[in-house]
This record gives structure tokens, sequence and C-alpha cells, in this order.
């Protein structure tokens, strides 16, 4: 029987139904007005485990998944979501419904790649608006909601259990509202059920209050009670639908209806990027679709949080994906050797391997313990069971894990050619040839071949799109894996550091400048593509190859902004570092104009555009010449032994905006001038990563990074310009 920790007991209990046989499942599903990111799925895996595990044991499970579709938000809300994919169908005239919809499949369509069992349901919140209505009116009739100008508000003071999921009491309350203080609202905890709609709201209904709209908890008390009763056994989410959302799911079906509402609530943890939790508002965020385009399989991803338990938050990293990713590759690559194998039915002990899975079903049923249920199939992979009888307790316990290892065929497409080199090659093998046989398989591994020597003889399958892009260049996942030399004497005069990502036209024509005005010069242009995708990859390494004095060091993902430009002047030997943003153009010798500036000891920074400041908390573009508070980082210039004494970028700064900021207060700090210089000749254009981002991202971002800034140096008004300047003049 499962087991399963219950988030409003808190503690692992036996999985109780109100209908012996029967689990009936709810999961809060996606907000479709953007992509589902990858933190995002991991919850819905853990959903899906669950729903898999109790099937497997005999239960027959009823799951239902919302969506959340735009027509209950405020309508400027989606219009200023920043997402260039909504901002374009506004644009194009397709209304909040259509741009739901277009969102909703591609919800769908994530998780079908990742294997997760279609719900049985998938009800949309505009469409369950009557029950909502419903829902409402049994609260006011019960005493437990008030109306207000049109609005209808939860009244917390009047639900007494009332913090009992989360565990947020008295003024703790006051931490989970999300929104401004409404001065309707009796009482600040109350939460909204309904709200009135705004003047030139499209997407409205009526009610016996007025024209409006749902509020977001009522929408999952009137969907859930509708296709599972009022009563239910499971409700899954990730943690952060604890508090609020869930707590007033709870208050309000349970002062609705009467009844206990959920018997076991069970919720995910956070997953992690680098580090950080994942979030648009971070810069981190990666979709399913990012994944691909490097080579991964959605499937990898299922494979990584299989590793890491539901209730522990996972630190989502590339070098953890790639391992994940070879894992489910060799097993698979076991699943289509087995297919080969002889079909006794034990092992050498005698055994018909049946422990295995009962091992299996006992770390499943204990609180869903995946990475141990992972760790006894990989054991019962390695036995000495036979090959056939291993095959079939690996499917058994993948109707559970749901790697979809019974797809894997008996035998993989290949050309006559082909399966005639592999003849030729085991004629090699059998005369003893090895030296032979091995330049065959290598040959055969330029072709896109991957070739397996076993017991039931040799086997060959096309390569993986990860493994063709594993052999393409070495890559980096993290600064730690980049070589340094930092500590390393300077072999340059000059070191022009460029970071990459995307944009491949900007990456040429910035690259090309440098190459052409530096030539007089003893310099190296050191890249660091960040993970880009669109060709400019492939671009730079035919450089690198064409022209001595680029070097291009790969990154498998786009990293944060601080850490690629740390890459950038770990890997440089220059006498002088120039850091140069792709959106800048050369147009004429700016190298030795720059080392002039910063030969005298003095100056610590130069570039051509410098911003001034008053006060710490505006800053005025853009100073082209004289003394500046900062240097933007488009075009920043210093000594490469005053590393030693500045550090190098704080890498909190994922986004590039303000880190310019950072880094020059950096040098400030130790008593640096630096130096705009207008005359450098250097063009800038649109910067395209700005251009690309929604205003909401763009302030989010900006908004982010500036206060990293400001918790440091928020209280340094002495480093400014103005202030330096005025106390020279006192003394």
């Amino acid at each position: 029987m499962l087991r399963i920790y219950n988030t409003l007991n808190k503690r692992v209990e036996p999985v109780s139904t109100v209908e012996p046989g029967v689990a009936r499942i709810y999961t809060c599903g996606p907000t479709v007005y953007r992509y589902a990111h990858v933190g995002n799925l991991r919850s819905y895996l853990m959903a899906d485990w669950i729903r898999r595990a109790l099937a497997e044991g005999g239960t027959k499970v009823i799951h239902i998944k919302n969506i959340t579709d735009v027509g209950h938000m405020r309508q400027e809300q989606l219009e200023r979501g920043g997402d260039k994919v909504i901002l374009a169908a506004l644009a194009e005239g397709k209304t909040p419904g259509e741009i739901a919809d277009f969102y909703t499949e591609a919800f769908h369509a994530d998780e079908a790649k990742m294997n997760i069992l279609p719900a049985d349901e998938f009800p949309r919140a505009t469409g369950h608006v009557p029950e909502m209505l419903d829902v409402i009116r049994r609260l006011m009739e019960n005493g437990y909601a008030y109306e207000a100008q049109g609005n209808v508000y939860f009244d917390v003071a009047k639900y007494e259990p009332y913090g009992q999921l989360s565990g947020n009491l008295g003024h703790d309350l006051m931490e989970g509202v999300r929104v401004e203080a409404d001065p309707l609202k009796r009482d600040p905890r109350d939460f909204t059920l309904w709200k009135a709609a705004e003047p030139g709201r499209d997407v409205k209904w009526d009610s016996p209050w007025g024209e409006g709209f749902p509020g977001w908890h009522i929408e999952c008390s009137a969907m859930s009670t509708r296709y599972l009763g009022r009563e239910q056994d499971l409700h899954t989410g990730g943690v952060d639908n604890i508090f609020p959302h869930h707590e007033g799911e709870i208050a309000q079906s349970e002062a609705a209806f009467g009844t206990r509402y959920v018997r076991h609530w069970v919720h995910g943890q956070h997953l992690l990027a680098d580090g950080v939790k994942m979030a648009k508002s971070a810069g981190n965020e990666f979709l399913l679709a990012d994944l691909e385009l490097r080579g991964f399989e959605p499937l990898a991803f299922r494979y990584l949080c299989l590793t890491v338990k539901y209730r522990r938050r996972l630190n989502f990293t590339f070098s953890a994906l790639k391992a994940a990713q070879r894992g489910l590759i060799r097993l698979r690559d076991r699943a289509w050797n087995w297919q080969r194998a002889d079909s006794r039915v034990n092992g050498a002990d005698g055994s018909d391997g049946q422990q295995w899975v009962e091992k299996f079903r006992e770390a499943v049923e204990d609180d869903l313990n995946m990475p141990r249920a992972l760790s006894v199939t990989w054991g019962m992979a390695q036995s000495d069971l036979p090959g056939h009888r291993k095959l079939e307790l690996l499917l058994e316990m993948d109707r559970i894990l749901g790697l979809d290892l019974a797809r894997v065929p008996h035998s993989y497409p290949l050309s006559q050619e082909t399966l005639n080199t592999l003849t030729d090659r085991e004629s090699y093998r059998a005369r003893s040839s090895y030296e032979r046989s091995d330049r065959i398989r290598d040959h055969l591994g330029e072709q896109g071949y991957q070739v397996r020597d076993t017991r039931n003889g040799p086997m060959a399958r096309p390569k993986t799109s990860f493994e063709l892009v594993e052999e393409r260049w070495p890559s980096v996942s993290s600064p730690r894996e980049a070589p340094s030399y930092l500590n390393s004497p300077s072999t340059k005069d000059f070191s022009v550091v460029v970071t990459a990502s995307d944009y491949l036209d900007d990456v040429k024509r910035c690259v090309n400048g440098i190459l052409r005005w530096s030539s007089n010069s003893d310099a190296e242009i050191v890249v660091v593509d960040n993970g880009s995708t669109d060709g400019a990859a492939e671009w730079l390494e035919e450089m690198q190859n064409r022209h001595e004095s680029v070097r291009v060091l790969h990154c498998d993902h786009q990293l944060g902004e601080a850490q690629a430009k740390n890459i950038g002047l770990a890997l440089s030997r220059g006498r002088i570092i120039v850091m140069m943003d792709t959106s800048v153009e050369a147009v004429g010798a700016f190298l030795p104009r720059i080392a002039e500036s910063l030969k005298h000891d003095e100056i610590g920074v130069t570039g051509p555009w410098g911003i001034i400041s008053e006060n710490l908390h505006h800053f005025h573009e853009e100073m082209t010449e004289g003394d500046a508070d900062a240097m933007q980082g488009y075009c920043f210039a210093f000594r490469r032994e005053l590393l030693a004494e500045t550090g190098l970028l704080r890498e909190c700064f994922r986004f590039y905006r303000n880190l310019d900021l950072d880094f020059s207060f950096q040098f400030r700090d130790l008593g640096y001038r630096i130096l705009a210089d207008g005359d450098l000749p250097l063009v800038r254009h649109e910067h395209r990563q700005w251009a690309s981002l929604g205003e909401e991202e763009r302030d989010q971002l900006s908004r982010r990074n500036f206060r990293h800034f400001f918790k440091r140096w928020g209280n340094r008004k002495d480093l400014l310009v103005s202030n330096t300047a005025s106390q020279s003049a006192a003394n």
C-alpha cells in the first residue's frame, strides 16, 4: 500500500480513499498564458508517479488536472505579461481564449513528451464559472463571505481552522498576501472570491453581484468538487501552492459544503537551477524545448527527477542532466541487448528475480522513494539473471518509472552498406585482427553509428542527438569546469572578451570588427559561446579554426551573465582586458587608445559610455568624457592585474542589466577612477537581448539586479564622483 507524506497532518501515512479501491486525485494544473518550464513539470511528474503507483497496486484512479486559462485574470496582466508570443498574438488580433488554447496545446505536448499519463479530464476555469458562482452563493448563505461594491470576499476570521495546512498563523498570514492592500476588505487576510469587472474589461461574466470574474482560489474548489465530489482523496501541487492557494481552497470548500475537503495533500519541492529557484524573474527558466535544442530528450529530465525524492529540492544543472541522459541511454541499450538474449527462466541462483520487483515496490510505496526504486532497477540490471528475464522485470518496473522502455526496438534500421560493414568487422574480430576492426568501428562512429560488442554479438544503432552534440566540441556547464589563467602571467597585450548568446548576425559583426581593427595589435579574442543554438556556435568554431587569435569556449546552456563573463576573464591572458558586447561594432583602431588611457595607474576602467549618479538610486546616461561613476558594460576595459584586487564579477547577477554598475563599484571602492572616452571608434547597435524582452520581463529582471547592487553599495555615496570631487575641493 502506498504511504505518502500528508502536508496537512505533517506525517507519512497510508493512502486511504473515500471509496475502497478507487482513488480520486486532483492536480493543480498550468496557468496557460505562458509555457510551462521544467520546474513546473517536476510537480506533474510527482502526480504521475503517484497515479502509476496506485494503479499498479490495483487501485482505480480518477485523475483531474485543471487548466487555469486567462479568462479569470485581469486583462492588463495578460497584456503586459511580457511573453513575446502573447504580445504578438494580441497584435494579430487574437483573443485571450485563443492564446490560452495555444499554451494549453503546448502543455499537453510537453506532458506527452515526458510520458506523463493524460488526466481523465482537463477542466478549464472559463468553462466552469457557474459552478464557481454556486460555491460563492453557498459561502454567502453560510455567513463565510461578504460583498463590497461588487466584490465578494471570503471572511477568514469566520473560519477558525484557517492556516492548518501551511501553519501560517497570526501575523505571519500577512506575509502570504500577494496583492496590495484592498480597502474594501474587512481584514487584510480576506481573499477575493469574485472581482468586479473594471471599465473596459472584455472578458467578464454576469453574477448576482454584477459583472466580474472569479478569484484565484475558487476555480479549483468548484472544478474539483464538480468532478470528484465534495470529499476527495489526494490533491497535488508544488510547495508554492500551499499558501495561500491551497489554504484558501480548504477554507472555502469546507465552509461551503460542511465536509472534509481532501484527505491527503501532497506537495513537491522546488526545482532549483544552479542553486537558485527557477523563475522567470530570476532569468534562469528552462523550457522542455530548450533542453531539446541542446540534444537532450525530455525523458532524460524525467530520469533526472527520479534521482531526487519529490520532497527534496532538486538542483537542476546541465552536468546532472547529462548524467541522466547517459543513464537513460545505458538502460535503453541494455533493454535492446536483452531482447536478443536467451529465454532461460531462472538465474544462476535458481531464482526468477521476483525479489527485485518486491524491493522496487517497497521503495515506491515508501513515500514515493523513486531514487531507491531507480537504484533497485539498476541492481536488477547488473544481477546475474538471464537477459530475457531482466527485460521482463525492467518493463514491469517501468510501468511506474515511466521511461517508455517498452518502445526500445529489437533492432534499429540500418542500411545494407552499414550491415555489410558490420559483417566485415566481425570477420576481422574472428581472426583477432582487432586493429582493423577498431578502425572500422571508428569509421562507423564518424558515420553516426554507435557500435556495441555484446555476448550476443555486435550491435549497432544510430547515435542519439545527445551523443552527436557531445562529440561536436568540448563544453562546460559552469565556470568551475572552465580552465583558468588568472594566476598565470600575461602573454598578450590585449584580450578582447566577447560573450555570445545567439543573434548570429550581431556576433559576426562584432567579431569581424574586432579582427579587422586589432590586426596591428598583440591581441587575442576570447569568445564565450553562452549556449547559442542559432548557428552562432558553429560560426565561432569556424572562426577559431581560421584565425589563431580567436579562442572559443562553449557553454552547454545559457549561464548567468556574470558567470559567462567570468569564464572569459579567467581565459584571458592579455595585459589589458576589454569586455565587449555583441551589440558593439569596432569602426577603428580602438585598442591603442584604450592602452593610452590605462597607462595612468589611477585609472581603473575606461570605455566610451560612462554613467553618473547623484544618489545611487538613479544613474544618468551617459558620460562620454571625463570621470564617471560607472562604465556601461557595452565596452569595459581595465588592466588584468587589477582582478587580483577587485575579484571577479558577482555571480548573483544572472541578467546583464546593472551588472556593470556593480563591477564598476568594485573598482571605485579601491579608489580607482573610471574614465569615459567617447572618442573611442566604437558604435553601439540595438541590444537584441533587451529588445527581445517584454516590458514586464525587463522590469522584473532589472529590479532584481538593482536590488543586488543596492544591497551592497546603497550606503556608499562617498564613492560617487560628485562626492569625491566635493571632498577634494574641501581639502
